[in-house]
């Protein structure tokens, strides 16, 4: 279950990374550090995106209405 839940989130940063024009590696390089951070609505089929802070897990999908966006910094394990 738990290999399947990081495979997952995974693929959702490679997601992210994608709709920002960006490999995981440049996404990573890119934000890492920053205080405002892409994240990706965890739902499947939802692809939303938006600025959070970097330790967001539960962000608001403007699409979906539930709390689901997380960041990608959080996805790629950097925090």
């Amino acid at each position: 279950m738990q290999s399947a839940v990081r495979k997952r989130e995974f693929s959702k940063l490679d997601e992210l990374a994608d709709q920002w024009a960006l490999t995981v590696g440049e996404y990573i390089e890119e934000y890492a550090l920053d205080d405002v951070v892409p994240g990706i609505c965890m739902n499947p089929g939802c692809l939303y995106t938006a600025e959070v802070e970097p330790d967001q897990r539960q962000g608001w999908c403007e699409v979906c209405g539930t709390t689901t966006v997380r960041s990608g910094v959080v996805l790629a394990g950097l925090i």
